[in-house]
C-alpha cells in the first residue's frame, strides 16, 4: 500500500526539522539584540521573534503541536487512505515578490498533507525517473540547476556563434490543463499505482489558497486547472506538463535545458530553431499555458563578447538561473549581484553608522586600540561570503588540493561563475563601501572620541589588507577584507576536483523564478 509503514515517524522528523527551523531563527534573532545592545547607548527596541501567521491559522501547521500528536494524527490519515477519504486541507497561502514585479501566490500545506505530497512524488519520480528527459532538471535528487548551467556552459564553449531562443511562459503552474496532464500520464507511460492517481487527484483538485483567517472558513470550489505551488508533488507534475515538449526537442534534435517551465532553446542552424520554436507553441497550447511574447526575448544569435555587428537580433549573452551565459563566460546576473550588494550594505550600516547617525554610539564599543563594531562587520561579512571558512582557509586552498567538503556561503550559490573581470569589479565594491563606510564613521566618532583607533584613517588598500592584535588577548586578529573572487575560485577547484557535490544542491521549488 504504497509504502505507509514509517508515516508517523516521517511526520515527527519533518515536524522536528520545523521546529529546529524555528529554533535557529530565534538563536539568530537573539544575536542580533545582543549586538543591537552593546553598540547603542539608546534604549533598545527589540527585534521580536514572530511565530509564522499559518500556525495562528491552523494547529496542522504548527510543528511543535504536530510533533506532540504524530502517532494519532498519522492513525487517523492512514485510516482515510486506506478507504478512500483522504483529502488534503485548503492550503494557507503567502504572498513572494517576483523580481520582475507583482506577487506571487505560494501554498503552504499543513505538514501532513507535505509529508504525503513528498512520499508521492518520490515515488513518482524514483519509479519513472528514466521517461523523463536528462535536459529536464527541476526538482531532482539526481540533478540540479548548476548541472543545467554546467551542460550550457560546455555546450557554448565549443561555438563560434549559436541561435538561442527565450520564451517565457505566463502563469505556468497557475494555468497547466488537468485533463491534459492526465494524458501526459498516460501517454508517456509512467508507472503510476491506482492509490498515486486518486492522490493525484486529490492535490490537482485543492482550493485556491486562503490568505487571511476570514477567508478559511469561506466556501470554495475545488480546483479545475493549474497545479498548487507549494506541495512537492506540483514539481513532479510540472515536469510531467512540459515532457512532451522535451521529446520533440529531442526529435528536433535541437540542445535545450528546461527547469520546469525555464526553457532554454539552441542550435547551429536558423531553421532548426524555428522549428524549436513552433513545438513550444505547440506545447503550449496542449498545457494550456500562452508564451508571454511581452516578456520573451525571441530567436536571436549569441556572439562572442566584442561582436558589434550581426545580421540579425544579437545579444552576448542570455539569462538563465540567476546566471547570464556567454559563450566563454558564465556571469552572476545583474539581479544576483545587486542582492548581494544590498545584503553588504544592511551590515554596513547596521555595524558602523546606524549608531553614529543617531548619536547612540556605545564608546565602549571604541574603549581600546581597534574598532570592536568594526571587527564585528568583517566577521559577518566573512560569514555571509565565506560560510564557516576563515581567510587563512580560503587563501591556502590557492596553492593546495581542496579537501573533500561542502561550501556554503552566498557564493556557493554561483560555483560556476568565471567572470573574473565581474568578481573584481565586486570586491572593488565591497572595498570601497567599507572605507567610505569607516571614513564617515570616523568623521561622526572623533570629535567625541579624540584619538583614533584601528581602522580609522587608513586608506583602501590598507584596509583590504589589514590585520590587528586584540587589546585583551593580545593574539592576532585577521580583519583582511573578504573577497567573492578569492572564494569563486576556491570553489570553482573544488567542484573541479570532486564535482557539484561540494555546494548545495539547490533544489528551492522557486529558485529558477528568482531569475525572471
Amino acid at each position: 500500500m504504497f509504502m505507509w509503514g514509517r508515516l508517523s515517524e516521517e511526520l515527527r522528523e519533518t515536524a522536528q526539522r520545523r521546529v529546529l527551523e524555528h529554533e535557529r531563527y530565534r538563536q539568530v534573532i537573539r544575536d542580533e539584540n545582543n549586538r543591537r545592545r552593546r553598540r547603542t547607548t539608546a534604549p533598545l527596541l527589540e527585534l521580536d521573534v514572530q511565530l509564522p501567521e499559518t500556525w495562528k491559522m491552523d494547529t496542522g501547521y504548527d510543528p511543535f503541536h504536530v510533533r506532540a500528536r504524530h502517532r494519532s494524527i498519522a492513525y487517523s490519515v492512514t485510516q482515510e487512505l486506506r478507504n478512500g477519504s483522504y483529502r488534503p486541507a485548503r492550503p494557507a497561502g503567502f504572498e513572494i515578490a517576483k523580481a520582475s514585479g507583482g506577487t506571487r501566490i505560494i501554498s503552504q500545506f499543513r505538514v501532513v498533507d507535505e509529508v504525503i505530497s513528498l512520499r508521492l512524488f518520490r515515488s513518482l519520480m524514483d519509479k519513472n525517473r528514466s521517461l523523463l528527459s536528462a535536459r529536464a532538471y527541476a526538482y531532482r535528487h539526481d540533478l540540479s540547476p548548476h548541472d543545467a548551467l554546467a551542460h550550457i556552459s560546455r555546450e557554448f564553449a565549443r561555438e563560434q556563434r549559436v541561435f538561442v531562443a527565450e520564451y517565457d511562459f505566463s502563469k505556468f503552474f497557475d494555468t497547466i490543463s488537468h485533463d491534459y496532464l492526465r494524458s501526459a500520464i498516460d501517454a508517456l507511460g509512467l508507472r503510476v499505482t491506482p492509490l498515486e492517481r486518486r492522490l493525484i487527484d486529490a492535490f490537482l483538485s485543492v482550493p485556491k489558497p486562503y490568505l487571511t483567517p476570514a477567508e478559511k472558513g469561506a466556501a470554495v470550489d475545488p480546483r479545475v486547472v493549474g497545479i498548487p505551488q507549494g506541495t512537492s508533488l506540483s514539481l513532479f507534475l510540472a515536469n510531467v506538463a512540459a515532457a512532451e515538449l522535451d521529446r520533440s526537442l529531442e526529435r528536433l534534435g535541437v540542445g535545450f535545458v528546461r527547469y520546469a517551465d525555464d526553457t532554454l532553446i539552441w542550435s547551429h542552424t536558423y531553421s532548426e530553431i524555428s522549428e524549436a520554436v513552433d513545438a513550444l507553441h505547440a506545447a503550449s497550447a496542449g498545457i494550456g499555458s500562452e508564451i508571454n511574447l511581452e516578456k520573451s526575448s525571441g530567436v536571436r544569435l549569441l556572439l562572442p563578447q566584442g561582436t558589434g555587428k550581426a545580421e540579425m537580433s544579437y545579444t552576448h549573452s542570455v539569462p538563465y538561473l540567476g546566471h547570464d551565459i556567454g559563450l566563454r563566460r558564465l556571469s552572476m546576473k545583474s539581479t544576483a549581484v545587486e542582492r548581494l550588494k544590498t545584503r553588504i550594505n544592511e551590515l554596513i550600516f547596521a555595524n558602523l553608522l546606524r549608531e553614529p547617525l543617531r548619536g547612540t554610539q556605545s564608546f565602549a564599543r571604541l574603549s581600546g586600540t581597534n574598532d570592536k563594531d568594526y571587527v564585528t562587520y568583517v566577521w559577518q561579512l566573512r560569514r555571509y561570503l565565506y560560510g564557516s571558512l576563515s581567510e587563512n582557509q580560503v587563501r591556502r586552498f590557492q596553492h593546495g588540493a581542496i579537501p573533500g567538503m561542502s561550501f556554503e556561503g552566498a557564493m556557493s550559490y554561483f560555483p560556476l561563475v568565471d567572470d573574473d573581470a565581474q568578481l573584481a569589479e565586486i570586491d572593488a565594491w565591497i572595498a570601497s563601501q567599507a572605507w567610505l563606510a569607516v571614513r564617515k564613521r570616523e568623521r561622526l566618532l572623533k570629535p567625541r572620541l579624540k584619538r583614533s583607533i584601528q581602522p580609522w584613517g587608513l586608506s583602501k588598500e590598507e584596509l583590504i589588507g589589514l590585520t590587528v592584535t586584540s587589546a585583551t588577548s593580545h593574539d592576532p586578529v585577521d580583519l583582511r577584507m573578504p573577497s567573492v573572487r578569492r572564494i569563486s575560485r576556491a570553489i570553482r577547484q573544488g567542484v573541479e576536483a570532486h564535482g557539484l557535490r561540494v555546494v548545495r544542491n539547490l533544489q528551492d521549488p522557486y529558485l529558477y523564478q528568482e531569475s525572471h
